[in-house]
């Protein structure tokens, strides 16, 4: 039986490390200054995902506010907007607006970060990206005026060159696609979906991971297992443990990721749980587990992040050895 464990997404965002960013910013400290300062912090954040024994791991996302800071940063055509909710949580995050034709800018540092990962740690390293729907849903478009297939087109394209220029410095890919089970979505924009994951992934060769969260909608699940992916990600903390039955049906022969970790609540899992929840889906005909978080750690404490991944690393290891 095989069972990995892995950190997706974010790493909480020490103070002092916030701090030096806020200078950066605003010109108070000099770049080469705050560079050191987060290396130093990278140094510590990739020893304790090897110390947590993480076969999975991101670049930690730290000078990122969250993942649409991410995105526009590699996109041309965009500015930041409003504050908003992070779907349903306490986490806020700026609109991407949309007021010309999606380009790759080629000048984007989300690179030189995943560069400097990848000389830090052997661990397996993802690259974050936001996928096709969830980024129109993150969006205000001012360009396309609803024209979501030119859209989701121009938005695979620029991930396509994007994920091709920095091949050199990830082994997996993780593409974010919460909005594909929030509520409200029309079922037009979901069936479509496969194309525009194939012209984003056309001619990468690196295992696929594509995460959902927060939501588990079975009207939308076989459009989401049809996504060209290698591993499919699914939610089963809170309100979605009362639906792992149901979901093991769907499982059979599929590799598979399960967030057991809950990022939003600062209560430490039952290793028993996450022991079920991984053996249940091994005898429902899943061909590989993984575990790890359920979205990104910035919602709960640094100290408590640390907790639950040596809890994962205990669970792993009782798994294993029976």
């Amino acid at each position: 039986m095989q069972i990995q464990t892995a950190l997706v997404g974010s790493y909480p965002r020490p103070v002092n490390i916030a701090k030096v960013l806020s200078k950066l910013k605003s010109g108070k400290i000099e770049k080469q200054k705050a560079e050191k300062e987060i290396e130093k912090f990278l140094n510590k954040y990739f020893q304790f995902a090897k110390d947590s024994g993480l076969d999975y791991v991101t670049d930690s996302m730290i000078e990122w506010d969250d993942i649409a800071d991410l995105t526009t940063s590699f996109l041309k055509g965009v500015e930041k907007g409003a504050l908003e909710r992070f779907f349903d949580n306490n986490f806020y995050y700026r609109r991407i607006v949309i007021k010309d034709r999606l380009q790759y800018n080629e000048n984007n540092e989300y690179i030189i970060y995943l560069e400097r990962a990848r000389k830090m740690s052997n661990l397996k390293l993802k690259a974050v990206v936001l996928g096709p729907l969830t980024f129109s849903v993150l969006s205000d478009d001012l360009y396309y005026k609803k024209n979501i297939k030119n859209l989701f087109e121009d938005y695979a394209m620029v991930v396509n060159t994007l994920l091709k220029e920095a091949r050199n410095y990830y082994d997996v890919i993780e593409i974010h696609e919460p909005a594909i089970f929030s509520k409200g979505i029309k079922k037009d924009l979901i069936e479509p979906l496969r194309t525009y994951y194939n012209s984003m992934l056309k001619d990468i060769n690196a295992e696929t991971h594509v995460l959902s969260y927060f939501d588990l909608r079975f009207d939308r699940i076989n459009a989401y297992l049809n996504l060209p992916v290698n591993v499919y990600g699914f939610d089963v903390t809170e309100s979605n443990k009362v639906k792992l039955g149901r979901l093991y049906r769907f499982i059979k022969d599929k590799e598979v990721y399960f967030g057991v970790l809950d990022s939003r609540n600062t209560k430490l899992e039952r290793i028993s749980t996450i022991k079920r929840i991984v053996l249940s889906a091994y005898q429902k005909g899943a061909k590989r587990v993984i575990i790890g978080n359920s979205t990104f750690n910035d919602l709960i404490p640094e100290v408590i992040v640390k907790r639950k991944f040596k809890l994962l690393k205990r669970g792993k290891e009782m798994i294993l050895n029976g």
